[in-house]
């Protein structure tokens, strides 16, 4: 059975963002397990120079990830992809692992570190605030399911 992860640094804490992530995480139960980490935020991330917060949002990051998972990282300037090309991408991504995870970073993006473990993926050329974003992907990935199971969503 496939399984989705998603990790994100901080917590939801928007109504309405909670609302659309229960919504599409019980769509996405149709194609597989889907399961949230929210992290922490690194304690005094005020006080951090942006290089010691993005290592500190690593090591975090970095102790919630599986084995033998195909890692994907939001990025502004990762790969761009329509919807049907992401649900292609994904298709084959499921086939080839049982396990895909996908992180979001914090509002300064992601430590080197994480960026060499996985492949980089852009949802759009604008920025998302990282509570909405949350939502933005779990759609993408029930869409991009929906597209490789010929369901009709996506029209």
């Amino acid at each position: 059975m496939l399984t989705i992860t998603i990790i994100s640094i901080g917590k939801t804490n928007e109504a309405y963002v909670k609302q659309g992530i229960e919504k599409y995480s019980t769509l996405l139960l149709k194609h597989g397990k889907i399961e949230w980490i929210e992290l922490p935020d690194v304690k005094n991330s005020n006080k951090l120079p942006i290089d010691k917060l993005k290592e500190a949002e690593a090591e975090l990051i970095s102790s919630a990830l599986p084995a033998k998972a195909a890692l994907f990282f939001l990025d502004e300037v990762g790969k761009q992809m329509n919807s049907v090309e992401f649900a292609t991408y994904l298709g084959r991504k499921s086939t080839e692992f049982s396990k895909l995870v996908f992180i979001i970073g914090g509002s300064y993006g992601l430590h080197p570190s994480i960026k060499q473990k996985g492949e980089s993926i852009s949802l759009s050329a604008m920025t998302f605030n990282h509570q909405m974003v949350r939502v933005i992907l779990a759609e993408q990935i029930f869409r991009a399911f929906t597209i490789v199971k010929n369901t009709g969503y996506h029209h």
